[in-house]
């Protein structure tokens, strides 16, 4: 394994993987190569990488549908390579659980300093040994430690973004997080499409969480501010 970590490029355009792959060798990261979304994801399963590279247009199948199935087993960061200069299709990648994107042509030294950003937010938000966090007299519990949300005593099922931004939210319950500080926690600061992905996991939040999700009592919205969660 690479000094940095493993890195799991899926893209068919030959040329462009073999100097994304120089690059990263030279950066300090072990590089598997895909060429369609079939072997990415059995290198994937073989290996478990500590980021993805995803082309969107593959020969076999649409990239969202590769994140689609990585986010079913795994929170992996995964960096979009894009072709399509549309602020919904970026809002697309952001909405499926991709962490970042970059649109083509690009610098190849923006693209592993991208890499090196999602690894340092990754690495730096994983939790230490800590207690649960039990919000609204027990009703809300988080524990950081399974990556396990209960609400009324069920199960929560939460997507990998939608889990980080409740704890986000929760460790921090009772005060306003301004949208740019949530921007800047999820996806590494405001991106394009960010902001309406941002609203759609808060909406998608409230109706899991919410009995009312209209009149919510835990995730409310500060107008021309942010967002709060209620302990």
């Amino acid at each position: 394994m690479g000094e940095k970590g493993t890195v799991l490029l899926i893209d068919d355009d030959a040329l462009l993987g073999q100097v994304l792959h120089h690059a990263l060798r030279q950066a300090g990261y072990t590089v598997l190569r895909a060429g369609t979304g079939q072997e990415g994801l059995s290198l994937f399963d073989m290996h478990s990488p500590d980021v993805v590279i995803l082309d969107v247009l593959l020969p076999d199948m649409e990239g969202w549908e590769v994140c689609r199935r990585i986010r079913r087993v795994s929170t992996v960061p995964i960096l979009f390579l894009t072709a399509l200069h549309e602020i919904p299709d970026r809002v697309r990648g952001l909405i499926l659980g991709g962490d970042d994107y970059i649109v083509k042509p690009f610098a190849v030294e923006e693209l592993v300093a991208r890499v090196e950003a999602i690894l340092r937010r990754v690495r730096a938000a994983a939790p230490a040994s800590r207690p649960p966090l039990e919000l609204g007299g027990g009703d809300l519990v988080i524990d950081r430690e399974r990556r396990q949300v209960r609400l009324r005593g069920e199960p929560l099922d939460l997507s990998p973004i939608e889990y980080n931004l409740l704890v986000y939210l929760a460790e921090r319950a009772g005060r306003v997080i301004p949208i740019p500080e949530l921007l800047t926690a999820i996806w590494g600061g405001p991106k394009e499409g960010s902001l309406q992905a941002l609203r759609w996991y808060i909406w998608n939040l409230r109706q899991k969480m919410e009995t009312d999700p209209k009149r919510p009592r835990w995730i409310q919205t500060v107008r021309r501010h942010g967002y709060r969660l209620n302990g």
